[in-house]
């Protein structure tokens, strides 16, 4: 049973790269959400069930946690009154933490990366909860709002920055799998300095084209961009679309998962090891001479040793290869 779900899985998601969805195409997939849940979706866009609208400006929900409310999120809006009565602190350094399919703000990857960034710093983390539009249980619909929620973003980060709430220097946002394309799409829209940085912990791979790079996460996006490939080829990208790629233990799989046939383990594991960066600098890895590297499983990597992660801007730019430990804590450096 299991070889034939994979056998169904891969060959759906193979070809959701560079070919266009075909009536004569297997219609449903089979696709674990960021916690494991298995889920059928349909491909066929023309043949959908009508949904519930969704509309990103009223939809989405902003929740600021602070140090002073680690646990219970404030919600802000478009209003920055919402803002400046909320325990938001003018001047510290702001995280935008932005999840994927079938998600919502109590996803783990909204717990444990907002607790890792507020132990380092006590900065203004928001958790964007777009699942008003992520919960469906059909994928490409989610993924045709990934768009219209970076576009949502962007516009509180530009009334922030114009209400003198926050400086683009001190912004850095962190988005998984579909998030990491909306992270792409916010900071395309944020105007005046770009942010500082994106995080795409394994940014998502079904549907998302090598060649159209203005629908998806691109290395112009900020002044820094980082991703951390995982499970590339199945529900990751494969390749490097972000000044500095990063591909752990090859990037496809992941050990400590198993046979994880869906790719579900390794695809988290992106969070994981983005979680336990923020407050360690030993993900070393080594930089490969490019992508045929880390597809032949041969990077020497005799030049730059660079730290996978963080809570910071860097000035990185290639791809590079790192191994790791099967379960927490991860890094071996």
């Amino acid at each position: 049973m299991k070889y034939f779900l994979l056998t169904v899985f891969v060959a759906l998601f193979a070809g959701a790269y560079s070919t266009p969805i075909e009536y004569n195409a297997p219609r449903f997939g089979i696709a674990p959400d960021e916690d494991g849940r298995m889920h059928v979706f349909d491909m066929n866009a023309a043949e959908v069930e009508p949904e519930p609208s969704f509309n990103a400006d009223t939809d989405v929900i902003f929740l600021l946690f602070t140090r002073r409310n680690r646990n219970a999120g404030q919600r802000i809006t478009f209003d920055m009154n919402t803002v400046r009565n909320s325990n938001w602190i003018a001047g510290n350094g702001a995280r935008f933490i932005i999840h994927g399919w079938n998600s919502n703000q109590n996803t783990g990857m909204n717990t444990f990366i907002r607790n890792s960034l507020l132990d380092r710093a006590d900065h203004n983390v928001v958790v964007v909860d777009w699942g008003a539009g992520a919960q469906t249980p059909n994928y490409l619909t989610a993924r045709n709002r990934v768009g219209a929620v970076g576009a949502a973003v962007a516009r509180l980060v530009n009334a922030m920055r114009t209400a003198a709430l926050t400086a683009p220097a001190r912004v850095i946002i962190i988005g998984h799998s579909l998030g990491g394309h909306v992270s792409g799409h916010a900071g395309k829209l944020i105007t005046g300095p770009q942010v500082a940085a994106i995080y795409a912990t394994d940014p998502a791979g079904p549907l998302f084209n090598i060649n159209t790079p203005t629908d998806r996460l691109h290395s112009t996006d900020a002044v820094y961009t980082e991703a951390l490939h995982t499970n590339a080829g199945v529900l990751g990208f494969d390749q490097p679309i972000t000044h500095a790629s990063f591909y752990p233990n090859w990037g496809t799989t992941q050990p400590g998962c198993g046979t994880d046939a869906t790719g579900a383990c390794a695809h988290e594991r992106s969070n994981l090891f983005y979680s336990e960066s923020v407050n360690s600098n030993r993900f070393v890895s080594r930089q490969c001479t490019g992508y045929a590297q880390i597809t032949s499983r041969n990077c020497p990597g005799t030049g730059t040793t660079a730290s996978m992660g963080g809570d910071a801007g860097k000035s990185l730019r290639g791809v590079f290869f790192l191994e790791t430990n099967a379960a927490s804590p991860f890094a071996r450096g």
